[in-house]
């Protein structure tokens, strides 16, 4: 059942309705651009961190880490092999200077006592 208004009446809902009807477009326009933005901004971030991790060459990346680590690894034990040898050719010269100062302490001893 329809009521007949006032045509004041009827202006002023159908301004009341407009209004609302425009602020609700208005706040969803506002929205769809948010969106939009935020939408944008996490593509650009993404293509960035594609750039960064994506693979340009023939090889798989982990395979190549794997590859570069078990090298690494092969270094190490190199150079723990020349640690020991170092260490051994550091115990060969404080035994040649032992038996050279022995040597040389006998000499002096019969220098001086063979003196004539």
């Amino acid at each position: 059942m329809l009521v007949a208004a006032e045509p004041a009446a009827n202006v002023a809902l159908i301004t009341t309705a407009g209004t609302v009807t425009v602020a609700l477009i208005g706040a969803l326009v506002e929205m769809v651009r948010r969106q939009r933005n935020a939408i944008e901004e996490v593509r650009e971030n993404t293509q960035e961190a594609r750039a960064q991790v994506s693979n340009t060459h023939t090889t798989n990346l982990r395979d190549d880490l794997d590859e570069l680590h078990e090298d690494v690894r092969e270094v190490l034990r190199v150079l723990g092999r020349h640690t020991e040898e170092i260490s051994g050719v550091r115990e060969d010269l404080r035994q040649e200077r032992r038996e050279r100062l022995a040597v040389s302490d006998r000499l002096d001893d019969h220098i001086t006592n063979n003196a004539v």
